[in-house]
């Protein structure tokens, strides 16, 4: 009875926990959309050379590894997809340009950009906000009159939800030219076959449809980044542990997302 009695008040409070999660990175999103929108009418806009910089960050210094990662995951794709048409049928191998453009552009490039945006910006995110809490800098904003919604969280936000997506499109085009190696390489299929055959394949849709993923994989990170920062208690080990649950929230938030989102982009 007592181990049942412990069961059912354990279920509760984490229960608990995940709604008071929920309803606080929903007020804070309110917030920041109330700041970013109603803000500059009201005197209080949102500092440009502020902004400029959180896109600097997100975007042009995280281009290496994105290109990184996303060229070695075309070359990844266009081996196994290349090894699949090939047992099917022989005259089939030309049809890994058409797996490649859409695999990329509309799974593979906006989801796996994410993920190391996670790593790169979220963790970063939170352990700066974190920081600033423990350093008490956040209430410093507060007394002299700046709203750390609106001086913090709002650029920040606005910088991913500008800078991933444009960085997930250029990610693309590297994944691609990476399986175009292989197929020239090693599947015998002539770079311009492979060009024709993704651009035949992908369609205006497709791209926009991982354009809408990345915006919505952008605003997740900003925004559980900068809130798991606000929630940092104690010191130094108070920083790490916010990040890694920055971090480990963002990419499951990601994935189901993308779940949710594959079904009404291409079902709906």
């Amino acid at each position: 009875m007592a181990a049942a009695r412990a069961l059912v008040e354990d279920l509760g409070a984490s229960t608990l926990r995940v709604v008071r999660w929920f309803g606080g990175l929903g007020a804070l999103t309110f917030d920041t959309v109330r700041h970013t929108l109603v803000g500059p009418f009201r005197g209080r806009p949102i500092r440009f050379k502020e902004v400029w910089s959180q896109m600097v960050r997100v975007g042009p210094r995280s281009l290496l590894v994105v290109f990184q990662v996303n060229f070695f995951i075309g070359m990844i794709l266009a081996l196994i997809g290349g090894k699949i048409l090939q047992s099917i049928a022989t005259g089939f191998t030309p049809y890994v340009g058409n797996l490649m453009s859409i695999g990329i552009v509309l799974e593979l490039g906006p989801l796996l950009t994410s993920i190391i945006m996670t790593g790169y910006i979220g963790a970063a995110l939170a352990a700066e906000i974190g920081t600033m809490v423990v350093t008490e800098e956040v209430t410093a904003l507060r007394t002299t009159g700046l709203h750390p919604v609106r001086f913090l969280v709002a650029p920040r936000l606005i910088a991913t939800v500008t800078m991933i997506p444009c960085v997930t499109l250029l990610g693309d085009v590297v994944g691609i030219f990476g399986g175009m190696l292989v197929a020239d390489g090693l599947l015998g299929i002539s770079s311009t076959v492979y060009f024709e055959r993704a651009w035949d394949q992908l369609g205006r849709d497709d791209v926009w449809h991982g354009f809408q993923k990345s915006l919505v994989f952008g605003a997740i990170i900003g925004l559980i980044g900068c809130y798991q920062g606000f929630q940092v208690k104690g010191g130094a080990e108070g920083v790490g542990r916010v990040t890694t649950q920055a971090v480990v929230a963002c990419i499951l938030l990601i994935v189901a997302a993308d779940a949710v989102l594959n079904y009404y982009l291409l079902f709906g």
